[in-house]
C-alpha cells in the first residue's frame, strides 16, 4: 500500500496517489486542503465510485433488455 511495493513486486497501483497525498498533508496546515486527493486514494485502494458506476449501467442496461423484450418504447 503506502510502502510503494505491489502485491506482485513492482511499484503499487495506488502508490502515486498516495504520495501525492501524503506530500499534501506534509505541506499543509489545513487538513481540508487534501480532501480531493485523499478521496482519490481512497477511490483507488476500494474502486466504490467505479462500482456504483457499474451498478448503475448494468440497471440501465437490463432495464433497456426489459423494455425490448415487451417491445416497448
Amino acid at each position: 500500500m503506502s510502502s510503494g511495493f505491489g502485491a506482485f513486486g513492482g511499484q503499487g497501483r495506488c502508490y502515486p496517489v498516495w504520495s501525492k497525498f501524503n506530500e499534501c498533508m506534509s505541506t499543509t496546515s489545513e487538513v481540508k486542503e487534501c480532501t480531493v486527493i485523499r478521496n482519490d486514494y481512497i477511490e483507488c485502494l476500494h474502486h466504490r465510485r467505479e462500482f456504483e458506476e457499474v451498478k448503475k449501467l448494468h440497471a440501465k442496461h437490463a432495464e433497456a433488455e426489459a423494455i425490448a423484450a415487451t417491445g416497448e418504447k
